[in-house]
C-alpha cells in the first residue's frame, strides 16, 4: 500500500552561527505532510526534533555555554535495509514503487543477497554473479543506463519516443555482448559450505546447496550416494519443551517462524524469535521485540531494553 502513495515532504530549517572567525552549522527538520508514512514507518524515518531551534531569527543573539569534546572513528558504511535500498534506488530514478518490492523479492529468492535482522547482505553467489555481469556489461549494469532506460520508456509511454528506434539503438549490441559472454564467460562455482551433520548413508560431512525453494543439505558423494535433508538455520537457543535446536523456518507464504528442529515430535511454535535469556521475574522464555525483550508469559508481562554490545 506505501509503495502506491504519495512521498512524504519534509521542512527542513538550517541556522549558520558566527562566533567571532568561527561559523557553526545546526539544522532540524519537520514532516509537513506524512505521505506513505502513515501506513509505512521505518526506523530511518524518525526525524528527530532539535529544540535549539525554536524562536531563532536573523537578530537572534546566543550566548556560549560549553563545549563538548567527542571523539569519533572512522565507521565503514551500514549495510542496506529495504527501506535504505529503495530511498536510493528512487533517488537514482532506478525503477517504480511497483517494481521495488519485486526487485528486491527476486534477489533474495536467488540468494545474491540474504537478510539479517533487518540488514541485507550480499552472498559468496551475489559476489560472483556481480562480477561476472560487470565483465560482459559495464554498459548495461549501470546506474546510469538503467535510469536512461526508465527515461524513453516513459518517452515510449507519452508517444514522444518511438519503440522502434530504442530497440535499434539498444538491442545489437546487447546481442554481441551475449554472444561474446557466452563463450568467454565461465560457469559461476560456489564453494559449498561443509556442515557438522554427518550423512547416514556413507558418513561425509553434509554440506549446504542452493535449489530452487532455498538451502538443502547434501552429500558431497554424489552421485554414488545421493542423501538429501532438509536444511534449518540454528538461533543458538534450545527449545523450552524438549532442549533441542530452535530453527528458522518459513510458511508456504514465505512467513518467518521459529520452531523445533524436532518437529513433530515436538510442537513448540513462535512468531516471535526466542533467546537464550530467560525472564528474570518468573523465569519463562523471552522474546525479542524490536529494541525490546518480552516475557512470554501474559500474567508476567516483564518488559526490558536489548543488551547493546
Amino acid at each position: 500500500m506505501a509503495s502506491r502513495m504519495a512521498a512524504a515532504r519534509y521542512e527542513t530549517t538550517s541556522v549558520k552561527i558566527d562566533a567571532g572567525e568561527h561559523r557553526f552549522t545546526v539544522a532540524a527538520s519537520k514532516t509537513v505532510f506524512d505521505g506513505f508514512l502513515n501506513v509505512y514507518t521505518d526506523d530511518e524515518d524518525q526525524i528527530e526534533k532539535n529544540v535549539l531551534m525554536k524562536n531563532l531569527d536573523t537578530d537572534t543573539r546566543l550566548k556560549f555555554s560549553s563545549f563538548e569534546a567527542d571523539q569519533h572513528f572512522t565507521q565503514p558504511a551500514p549495510h542496506y535495509t529495504e527501506a535504505s535500498l529503495v530511498h536510493d534506488l528512487e533517488a537514482l530514478g532506478i525503477g517504480r514503487p511497483s517494481t521495488y518490492a519485486p526487485t528486491i523479492s527476486t534477489i533474495m529468492a536467488r540468494h545474491y543477497i540474504t537478510k539479517e535482522n533487518k540488514s541485507l547482505y550480499i552472498t559468496e553467489l551475489g559476489q560472483a554473479v556481480n562480477k561476472m555481469m560487470m565483465e560482459a556489461f559495464p554498459q548495461i549494469v549501470d546506474v546510469n543506463f538503467t535510469s536512461n532506460m526508465e527515461a524513453l520508456l516513459d518517452g515510449i509511454a507519452d508517444g514522444d519516443v518511438k519503440w522502434k528506434t530504442v530497440i535499434e539503438n539498444f538491442y545489437p549490441d546487447l546481442n554481441d555482448a551475449v554472444k561474446a559472454a557466452e563463450k568467454e564467460l565461465e560457469k559461476v562455482q560456489v564453494q559449498d559450505e561443509v556442515t557438522d551433520e554427518v550423512c547416514e548413508l556413507c558418513g561425509r560431512n553434509l554440506v549446504i546447496k542452493y535449489g530452487p525453494h532455498g538451502k538443502f543439505l547434501a552429500c558431497p558423494g554424489f552421485p554414488e550416494c545421493k542423501n538429501t535433508k532438509p536444511y534449518f538455520e540454528k538461533i543458538g537457543v534450545a527449545c523450552p519443551k524438549c532442549g533441542k535446536d530452535i530453527v528458522l523456518k518459513r510458511t508456504k507464504k514465505g512467513r518467518i517462524f521459529y520452531g523445533c528442529i524436532d518437529n513433530p515430535n515436538c510442537d513448540y511454535m513462535s512468531w516471535q524469535r526466542p533467546v537464550s535469556k530467560k525472564c528474570p521475574k518468573c523465569g519463562g522464555v523471552m522474546y525479542a521485540k524490536n529494541s525490546k525483550l518480552a516475557c512470554g508469559n501474559p500474567e508476567c508481562g516483564h518488559v526490558e531494553d536489548k543488551e547493546t554490545k
